[in-house]
């Protein structure tokens, strides 16, 4: 592959048919999106880019079942998305240490507080969350996932669900209201 301009669509058509070098590009081209996705439900960086790239093997499998009607971002974001549910949910049968009971939270802090952290520090911040507690809270508040489709997909009740969403925002306002 020696033009480095190809289109999205010549570029699936040719790992369609194995071609290594338009593998490696299409992986360059999302691998940052992804990492970053993978980050949010991943313990460490080595754990993500391992989700990462069995994602991506996933990708590679299914890519003759794409639909061209959708938007190709989205659909690799998706499979990258469920391929780190599924790593969450094998950490979460093994731990069996959640939390049934629920919290009611308010979860205000002062606007002012807010404006001086980056994305990068909350993102610092929910690394900081037990695993579950980081898994759900990301399902629930960045991905919009409903506590019905967390508990679902992580086989916990919705009531547990409620409970880590409530106690990430229970630490992540402590957290901020301390951060200087």
């Amino acid at each position: 592959m020696k033009d480095s301009s190809l289109s999205l669509e010549d570029l699936i058509e040719r790992c369609l048919k194995n071609d290594r070098v338009a593998q490696a590009k299409l992986y360059q081209t999302y691998h940052g999106k992804l990492l970053a996705l993978c980050l949010r439900y991943c313990e460490n960086r080595d754990d993500a880019l391992a989700v990462l790239n069995h994602g991506f093997l996933k990708v590679f499998k299914y890519l003759s079942t794409y639909d061209k009607k959708y938007e190709f971002g989205g659909w690799i974001y998706r499979i990258v998305q469920y391929t780190a549910i599924d790593h969450v949910r094998k950490h979460v049968r093994k731990s069996k240490q959640m939390p049934t009971q629920e919290l009611d939270v308010d979860f205000e802090v002062e606007s002012s507080i807010v404006e001086k952290l980056f994305a990068e520090d909350l993102i610092n911040l929910m690394h900081r969350l037990p695993l579950t507690t980081k898994v759900v809270f990301n399902l629930f508040a960045i991905e919009g996932f409903s506590h019905g489709d967390i508990a679902k997909e992580l086989g916990m009740s919705v009531g547990t669900s409620k409970w880590h969403v409530n106690n990430a925002r229970k630490r992540l306002k402590q957290w901020i209201e301390t951060y200087e």
